[in-house]
């Protein structure tokens, strides 16, 4: 009988929840009958004996920050140990896939659908050999029966994330009822990998997985999915059988703005089923940015939005692609007036008004700036080509935001007031871009504990 392959999955980062980015490549990798360590280098050192006794290195990519992360740590430990077999999986992964193999960081790139790929390189490494090149390919996207997320080995609920409700914490976890997505916006990271693919994670999996969440603690699980209303009736029905299964459980969910307007009657059953709030890509309030990332809404569907939202009960958490090459003066200082007089102030993560427009490898937006003659050098360190405005007082104000809204978000005991963080980028918008150096007040903001999760980032 063949040695099992020894693998070691890492993750870098998972918007401070547990990762599934393990937790569910381990499943199919044990199924299939290999031996399975997982590293979470956010909570975890990355000690060099953690990388002993292994025959491969999977590092998880499924967002920016962790394939800025991951590269860092394939570079290092190309250095310490040269012939261990490194991949890099997830969503990530594919358009970076020329430049991993380029500067030798994998040997192997898999994206889409990874889970039967990781099985199918583990299954060659364990038969004495493989083909690099096999794993390095256009994505797959195969229908899967997927296994229930084996959570054996990750650190406990307790060093990750918490849902925040007025002064209370509680233990969170993070499933997934679906991958990809069904649209396309074309600042979308889903957009170039996935292409408007869906693929839904069969309600048994995503129930047994909250179940074992719960037995290990968890109050309250976020759907991950990049739009939860994507099947409506698929979610709906997952949604609703959690709640039979977990009454008191409560849970969040992301859905884009024309799914809020178009179905408020699958909101307000959300809200019945456990629903806290609603994450929505909101991203500006001018048209003619919302037009350039594709995003099938119009600023005046941002109201239709909330009102649903509101009349369901759910609070609703707006997130926002602050600076993009199309953004003038005018556009973030509406999109600042929206956020207080509509008050929001409380339902904005501070890191949204310093959000800048990524744009890596394969993303429909590089052609464009491209023809625009907008498009700079591609950032190695960065991970994404760089762009500049037109109006260089908004490089400046972006600059100063990411320095102020970092020091709003970061320190445990010590976070600003949300109020007081708007302020002071009020304060900083009009200085930069109207020249008016005068100290500004907020409008009175509703005063409710709006629920939400302890960790700031999204991208």
């Amino acid at each position: 009988m063949r040695a099992p392959t020894r693998v070691l999955l890492v993750s870098t980062y998972e918007l401070g929840h547990q990762p599934l980015g393990l937790a569910a490549p381990a499943a199919s990798l044990r199924a299939a009958g290999h031996e399975v360590r997982t590293l979470d280098v956010a909570v975890a050192p990355a000690e060099q004996e953690r990388f002993d006794d292994v025959d491969l290195v999977a590092i998880s990519v499924p967002m920016h920050t962790a394939a800025r992360l991951g590269v860092t740590l394939a570079a290092g430990l190309r250095r310490a140990r040269p012939r261990l077999p490194i991949a890099f999986y997830g969503l990530y992964a594919s358009p970076l896939r020329e430049r991993l193999l380029a500067d030798g960081l994998a040997d192997a790139v898999i994206g889409g659908e990874v889970e039967p790929a990781l099985v199918a390189l583990a299954d060659r490494l364990a038969a004495g050999g493989w083909a690099s090149d096999e794993c390095s390919a256009t994505p797959a996207f195969p229908r899967q029966a997927y296994p229930v997320p084996d959570r054996h080995g990750l650190p406990p609920l307790d060093r990750y994330a918490r849902l925040r409700v007025g002064d209370e914490l509680r233990l969170a976890g993070y499933v997934e009822a679906s991958r990809g997505c069904a649209h396309r916006c074309a600042h979308c990271p889903l957009t170039p990998v996935y292409g408007g693919r869906l693929r839904l994670v069969q309600q048994a999996s995503v129930l047994a997985d909250v179940d074992q969440l719960v037995a290990a603690g968890a109050e309250h699980v976020t759907f991950g999915d990049p739009d939860f209303l994507n099947a409506v009736p698929h979610s709906l029905a997952t949604a609703e059988a959690l709640h039979a299964r977990h009454p008191r459980l409560t849970f969040d969910v992301t859905v884009k703005v024309e799914h809020l307007v178009e179905r408020p009657d699958a909101v307000a059953r959300l809200r019945e089923a456990g629903c806290l709030f609603v994450t929505s890509a909101f991203e500006s309030t001018s048209d003619r940015v919302l037009d350039a990332l594709e995003k099938g809404h119009s600023a005046g569907d941002l109201d239709r939005a909330l009102a649903v939202a509101r009349a369901a009960g759910v609070a609703l958490r707006p997130t926002w692609v602050t600076f993009t090459p199309w953004t003038t003066a005018g556009d973030l200082l509406a999109q600042l007036d929206f956020i207080e007089r509509r008050g929001l102030v409380a339902h904005v993560q501070p890191v949204q008004y310093a959000i800048r427009l990524l744009l890596p490898p394969g993303s429909p937006l590089v052609s464009r700036l491209r023809d625009e003659r907008r498009l700079g050098r591609f950032d190695e360190d960065a991970l994404t080509f760089t762009w500049a405005s037109a109006d260089p007082r908004l490089e400046a104000l972006q600059g100063e935001l990411a320095g102020l809204v970092e020091g709003a978000a970061c320190g445990a005991h010590d976070v600003e007031p949300a109020v007081e963080t708007f302020r002071r980028v009020k304060a900083a918008a009009r200085r930069h871009l109207l020249g008016d150096p005068r100290p500004v007040d907020v409008l009175p903001q509703p005063r409710e504990a709006v629920p939400g999760l302890t960790e700031p980032w999204f991208c």
